[in-house]
């Protein structure tokens, strides 16, 4: 949020929040309050837990940049997932970070 100048202190806010609704709440109190001169925002994916650390066939995604997993994005309906594709040589294995349901079997 921008706040009008000539007020004290910092002219920039930061607010996080988690959901839709909490997003509506925030801009419906910055358009009501006089001192607001602006409201943006923006996504920031974060990511919770530790990523895998082998593929569903049993390969190790660490080592050297012959096996490391590739990494990607890809879109969902739930915000998006991480893609790590197994580096191994004929595997090929995709798999997403978190799991989704359409992804949950080994690909053969």
């Amino acid at each position: 949020m921008r706040w009008r100048p000539g007020l004290p202190g910092d002219r920039l806010a930061a607010r996080r929040v988690d959901t839709v609704a909490e997003l509506r709440q925030l801009v419906t109190w910055a358009r009501q309050h006089p001192d607001v001169t602006a409201v943006r925002h923006r996504r920031v994916r974060e990511l919770v837990g530790d990523p895998p650390d082998v593929c569903r066939r049993g390969h190790r995604y660490g080592g050297g940049s012959a096996t490391r997993a590739a990494l990607g994005w890809r879109e969902c309906a739930c915000g998006g997932h991480i893609i790590h594709t197994c580096g191994w040589p004929g595997c090929g294995d995709v798999q997403p970070d978190p799991p989704s349901a359409r992804t949950a079997a080994p690909a053969r």
